[in-house]
């Protein structure tokens, strides 16, 4: 019996995961003291444009050029999810201090915005798709 290929896409992810988070929460971390929780979103922000570039080029290795629509979609996906965890971050900061609310929102997040990434944003174009 065959083996199934296990991808090293989750993995790779998980990396450029980690790297954005850093990014996230060093700019959070800069910033809550000013802003409180609006810096979710510029920590988020930093995260993404990290995010963008490192998951194009190596997560789903798309070397090709932008297919339409695919920073739309990215930005959309990255803005919803930094909208819920930025309500999720505020109503969680009430009940336990912010670096454990931040914590607790950034695993959901990361899972919520790999699976829009693989199914929507970097979708292999129609001449990618192999013919079933």
């Amino acid at each position: 019996m065959p083996q199934k290929k296990v991808s090293a896409r989750p993995l790779r992810f998980a990396i450029v995961g980690v790297s954005n988070t850093l990014v996230d929460f060093i700019v959070f971390f800069l910033l809550e003291g000013l802003i409180g929780p609006i810096a979710q979103i510029a920590g988020y922000a930093a995260g993404t444009a990290n995010s963008y570039y490192w998951n194009r080029r190596w997560t789903f290795k798309t070397d090709q050029p932008r297919q339409k629509g695919e920073l739309t979609r990215f930005l959309i996906v990255n803005l919803t999810v930094a909208l819920l965890t930025t309500a999720l971050l505020t109503l969680l900061d009430l009940f336990m201090p912010v670096w454990a609310a931040k914590v607790l929102v950034t695993v959901p997040g990361m899972a919520l915005n790999y699976v829009l990434s693989k199914v929507w944003v970097f979708r292999p174009a129609a001449s990618e798709t192999p013919n079933r």
